[in-house]
Order: structure tokens, then C-alpha cells, then sequence
């Protein structure tokens, strides 16, 4: 069953840059003067946040870097332009959509309603490259 959402979560981490006498939790280098990402009241500098911290984006398997935006939605992670509809591609960052229980996530325009009978299946019809229709086989 699909759920209809009006948005995930933005999460943002990066933190301005570091005034005070800091020292990375994990490299120990200096960060005075330096970006870096306050993670479970640890000081992390942004290498470091990108190797051992960062989230798994949900779409392209790639790690959400510290200074990138990031989408969050029921534990899981996106780029800001990974985060668009499965079959036309539209970014949903701020468009309404619905997670569907198989992970994918839609725009409201091409989540179809799965069929009841067994024997029909929806079968995508590209012309071009591009979804223009939706067939009955």
C-alpha cells in the first residue's frame, strides 16, 4: 500500500566555521578556523564525517557528504537530487509524493494503483526514452 507524504525531512550538518580550540574525534587535527559537523556532541572534521559518518544515499549507493543536503524518510537517506520520482524522474525535494513498500518513491502523477487480478500486470510503453502511457498486457 502506498503512503501518501507531503515531504520528508531535510537534515542539514555542517557547521559554520569553528571559533573555538577544537581538535577532530577522530584525525585529532586542529579545527580552528575549519568547517566541521557536531555528530552526538563529537567534533568531526569534514573528511573525516565523509569516511566514517556520513549516510548511504538511498538511490545512488554514494556517501551524503557533510556539506551536501540531505533528505531523510522513514531511516532512510537521499542527495537532494537524488530524491525524485522512480519512473519520470521529477526531484521531489518539495513535491508531494508516495513511498511505496518495495523503497521506490513517486510523484502523485505516476503512482498507479496496483491491479487486483493476478493475471494482469502494469507494463511500462516507452517511446523515446520517455514514459507516455501505461499498457494492459
Amino acid at each position: 500500500s502506498a503512503h501518501r507524504h507531503l515531504g520528508a525531512a531535510f537534515l542539514s550538518y555542517l557547521t559554520s566555521t569553528m571559533t573555538d580550540r577544537f581538535d577532530c574525534y577522530y584525525c585529532r587535527d586542529n579545527l580552528h578556523g575549519k568547517k566541521y559537523v557536531k555528530k552526538d556532541d563529537k567534533h568531526v572534521c569534514t573528511k573525516c564525517f565523509d569516511k566514517l559518518c556520513a549516510n548511504t544515499c538511498a538511490e545512488c549507493r554514494r556517501p551524503i557528504g557533510a556539506d551536501a543536503k540531505e533528505l531523510h524518510h522513514k531511516n532512510r537517506y537521499w542527495h537532494e537530487d537524488c530524491f525524485r520520482c522512480a519512473k519520470c524522474y521529477k526531484p521531489l525535494a518539495s513535491e508531494p509524493f508516495s513511498a511505496r513498500d518495495d523503497g521506490k518513491i513517486m510523484c502523485g502523477k505516476c503512482e498507479v494503483p496496483r491491479l487486483q487480478e493476478p493475471n494482469h500486470r502494469v507494463r511500462p510503453w516507452h517511446q523515446r526514452g520517455e514514459l507516455r502511457g501505461i499498457l494492459l498486457a
